[in-house]
């Protein structure tokens, strides 16, 4: 009789702690797979290098900006907007694609396909800065 109250109460505990995670558990696991806190420290690189080269401002400044960036705080600020615009269903399923073979390709490439693509934005950018400035020139200005 112990024997198989201990197996019910462990079989029970299973199940309850697999239906007892809340919606707010599985989105920072989704956020986590995504890969969401490295995305974040790149992209804050990527805007501080910005930054500093049209902000004048003394390295000091920089270095305590960039120690106030804090991904975590950042993830915070996150949860209420995945939780806004998704289901619970919504995140359970996204789990289930972020652990299948390609999920993890995605998330495997993803730092890569932000430095691309910020990379192009940028060039774009500043094609088309040349090309305004180009034209207004012609236009007296």
């Amino acid at each position: 009789m112990k024997k198989w109250s201990l197996v019910l109460l462990i079989t029970l505990c299973t199940v309850f702690s697999a239906y007892g995670q809340t919606k707010r558990d599985d989105i920072i696991k989704l956020l986590d797979m995504t890969g969401t806190k490295s995305q974040f420290t790149q992209m804050i690189d990527l805007m501080l290098a910005d930054m500093q080269s049209t902000t004048p401002a003394p390295d000091e400044f920089w270095t305590k900006f960039k120690a106030g960036l804090k991904a975590e705080s950042f993830i915070e600020m996150l949860i209420p907007i995945y939780d806004k615009y998704l289901s619970h269903d919504d995140i359970k399923k996204m789990i289930q694609f972020y652990e299948s073979p390609v999920g993890k390709k995605l998330v495997s490439i993803t730092p890569q396909l932000t430095q691309d693509s910020y990379s192009v934005g940028e060039k774009w950018g500043q094609k088309l800065a040349a090309d305004i400035i180009k034209e207004l020139g012609k236009q007296g200005y």
